[in-house]
């Protein structure tokens, strides 16, 4: 477990429920990062100089301009242009059955790939249908063996513990009625889906693809869950909690925290390999947030 930040304000507890988050200064930032079970978490957190609205404002234009077309429920997207050459386009060519390193259910996606000439347009006809089986039956396809990713995603949201004590209707809605209709969310505000990539640094620096559904809350504060409905290279599942509250020593700013959960194929294989890349990947993470973050100030 890491911590940085800077010192506590006496007397001040910013949120009972993560005692690190108190080294907040009132300028300033602070990443953490824990391992638990399978999940890296991994979390930066800030006090904003612009109250908790403009924020939220300034997040959704971030998120706009990554939004993915959609048409009577059917995602139409074309794939960035990283994704269609150098270490991504070779690991579509190199995918067989025996070792993958695009992130593909081995009998219903790697065996379609394998069959099919023009490997690129295959994968994003197999993303489309990930989304659309999503978006028709909340179906959250997992990859190699595993057929369902639902569980994962449950069990990474049970290692957030302060979702449910700080949002407990967020919570209870996400682990339950969230996946058991695909009608809009009775508790959510909005949800639209968006791509990103994410550069990791180290050897294998291929960008991460991840194809995202934004669900937005407000309870205690604005939180938006997002669900990866796919993410490729490294991830097995992951998410993202966003969090926007006022600061209660000076309501003209606002606390703003992001919350990545991920299960790290890499970091599981043994604990030499954890010991060797856990802090790389932390890092990786950590200097993303760092260039989403700047753009909300």
């Amino acid at each position: 477990m890491a911590f940085v930040g800077g010192t506590s304000h006496a007397g001040f507890q910013l949120d009972k429920t993560r005692p690190h988050l108190n080294s907040l200064e009132s300028r300033g930032r602070l990443d953490w990062a824990d391992y638990q079970g399978d999940f890296l978490i991994s979390q930066s957190a800030e006090i904003t100089e612009n109250p908790a609205a403009e924020v939220i404002k300034r997040l959704k234009a971030q998120h706009e301009k990554t939004k993915i077309p959609l048409a009577k429920d059917k995602p139409q997207f074309s794939l960035p242009p990283l994704l269609m050459e150098g270490g991504q386009l070779k690991a579509l060519s190199d995918c067989n059955l025996e070792k993958c390193d695009v992130k593909l259910q081995k009998e219903s996606e790697i065996k379609n790939l394998l069959s099919q000439k023009e490997k690129t347009r295959t994968y994003r006809l197999l993303l489309e249908q990930r989304i659309e089986s999503y978006l028709k039956d909340r179906k959250l396809k997992g990859y190699e063996a595993r057929e369902d990713n639902v569980p994962f995603f449950k069990k990474a949201l049970d290692t957030t513990r302060f979702l449910k004590a700080r949002y407990p209707n967020t919570y209870k809605h996400v682990l339950g009625d969230f996946w058991r209709s695909p009608k809009p969310y009775s508790l959510a505000k909005q949800n639209y889906l968006r791509t990103e990539l994410i550069r990791l640094t180290g050897e294998k620096a291929q960008p991460v693809f991840r194809i995202t559904d934004n669900v937005e809350f407000n309870e205690n504060g604005f939180i938006m869950v997002e669900v990866h409905l796919y993410t490729n290279h490294f991830f097995d599942s992951s998410l993202r909690l966003l969090e926007v509250f006022p600061w209660e020593l000076d309501p003209q700013k606002a606390v703003f925290i992001v919350t990545d959960v991920m299960e790290v194929d890499e970091l599981k294989k043994s604990a030499l390999i954890r010991n060797l890349l856990k802090s790389p990947m932390e890092e990786a993470i950590c200097e993303y947030r760092k260039s989403e973050m700047k753009e909300l100030r």
